[in-house]
């Protein structure tokens, strides 16, 4: 029996009516009819037993269907396997995050590509401000979730996935401590410490900037951070003041800390980003989707986004 053949006689053992069978199959009830016929003829045996006013099938025929059936469903399986295994998504895949809410967003974005995609492990790791993008390029991740500006020629960067306001971060005991806001032009009397030498100028310039807005200087310590932790110690012992966002309020509340708001400083984006070369890994499409769908879930209260 071709497959055609075992398709019409397990819907007609069903549905026990011609004209139902062919509307199902989107066949004529003449071919209906003539396949039932030639198989009757094959197995030299009476499958149905037909008059003017029903179908039934004879014993014979309800054990054919009972035996068929299942290698029927089985095939269906099988090809449908065989249809989407071209989609299937395999393998592994590394995703570096930076900061809290990064890892947060990253979880997120896991569990949903993974109910997805079971067949591909994601392992998640912690990104560190002197790393930068160096993880992408060595390959210790195939995708990172940090904050922008990042403009090298061999990184894409994707969708932006949160979006938080600027915050100045201080010592309990600060002049700022306490303030609704602190103005941009003020921190000209402040000091930054100084970042760590991987991280690029024009990053640093946006996330420390060298001159307020009407050209005074905003002067650098010779104290290097490499982490943001070692930002916060810098702080507490009131040395240096830090840029930071409204996610800190959030997740980083101390008692030895303020956060004030900066409002007429550009807010903080952070999106995803992958090596350019990866740009049609489905692996890596597939994911960033799936975060980006998270995004709005997670963001906390008071942020941009």
């Amino acid at each position: 029996m071709e497959r055609q053949e075992i398709e019409i006689f397990l819907v007609l053992a069903e549905e026990l009516h011609f004209g139902r069978t062919a509307e199902r199959l989107c066949i004529s009830t003449a071919l209906v009819s003539k396949t039932v016929k030639k198989i009757e003829r094959q197995l030299d045996v009476t499958l149905f037993e037909r008059t003017s006013r029903r179908v039934v099938l004879t014993d014979v025929g309800g054990k054919l269907r009972d035996d068929l059936r299942p290698h029927h469903q089985g095939i269906r399986e099988a090809m449908d396997r065989a249809r989407l295994s071209r989609h299937r998504i395999t393998g592994s895949l590394t995703v570096g995050f930076m900061s809290t809410l990064a890892g947060t967003l990253v979880a997120r974005g896991r569990e949903r590509f993974m109910a997805d995609n079971p067949e591909c492990s994601v392992r998640v790791v912690e990104t560190q401000v002197h790393h930068f993008v160096s993880q992408l390029r060595d390959g210790s991740a195939d995708v990172l979730l940090m904050s922008l500006p990042v403009e090298e020629p061999d990184i894409t960067v994707g969708p932006v996935v949160s979006r938080q306001d600027r915050v100045v971060v201080v010592s309990a005991n600060h002049r700022f401590a306490g303030r609704e806001s602190v103005a941009f032009e003020e921190l000209g009397d402040e000091v930054f410490p100084t970042t760590a030498s991987s991280f690029p100028q024009y990053a640093v310039d946006f996330h420390s900037p060298r001159n307020t807005p009407s050209g005074r200087r905003i002067k650098r310590s010779q104290e290097v951070c490499a982490t943001y932790a070692e930002g916060l110690a810098l702080v507490t012992a009131g040395r240096n003041i830090i840029l930071g966002d409204t996610q800190l309020m959030e997740f980083y509340r101390r008692p030895d800390i303020a956060y004030v708001p900066v409002p007429d400083l550009p807010p903080l984006d952070f999106a995803l980003l992958w090596r350019t070369r990866d740009d049609g890994d489905p692996r890596i499409r597939t994911f960033v989707e799936a975060t980006a769908a998270a995004g709005d879930e997670a963001a906390p209260s008071g942020s941009g986004r």
